[in-house]
């Protein structure tokens, strides 16, 4: 890779990291990893692609990914992640969308691949949250609404045709 080149990927790096969350106290700077390092606890991945520094580049996932710390989002924040990423404790997912960062091979797929998270964690009693999903219903939060929501459905394509959506109430 050319020095210009390099210059430019660590640059616009650090613009998106700066751009992926809300609600911290400092956005985290990114890091560059290889595909098959281990992303950790309280990280997400945000951005997939090849590099020959990770070895070949002729397989048929992206052998390189860009991680941030999630630990200076505040409660109540929001990060976006691609939907392959680890999802940190406390964290929960609002919506579904597609973004060509987040695509982890050159493959084409019906399903998006993005996810916004809110922090759930540290949240004072009485707020409402709306979250996707029917099941998992958070520790110490109750449901009052399970509407369905455009921005919960995991297929690109059509209208949820099922009950996607939980309003919650912290206890």
């Amino acid at each position: 890779m050319s020095w210009h080149r390099r210059a430019g990927v660590v640059l616009t790096a650090s613009l998106l990291g700066g751009l992926t969350a809300s609600g911290t106290a400092g956005a985290a700077t990114p890091k560059e990893v290889c595909g098959w390092t281990s992303t950790p606890v309280g990280w997400v991945e945000v951005k997939y692609w090849d590099s020959s520094q990770c070895g070949s580049t002729g397989g048929g996932m992206y052998n390189m990914k860009r991680i941030t710390d999630t630990s200076g989002v505040a409660a109540g924040g929001t990060v976006s992640a691609c939907t392959y990423s680890p999802i940190p404790t406390g964290f929960h997912i609002t919506k579904y969308s597609s973004i060509s960062d987040c695509n982890r091979s050159r493959g084409v797929s019906d399903y998006h691949n993005r996810v916004g998270l809110v922090n759930l964690a540290g949240l004072p009693k009485g707020t409402t949250k709306e979250i996707c999903g029917l099941f998992e219903v958070p520790t110490g939060w109750t449901v009052s609404n399970r509407p369905k929501s455009f921005d919960c459905q995991q297929h690109k394509y059509g209208y949820p045709s099922t009950y996607n959506t939980m309003t919650i109430r912290k206890s």
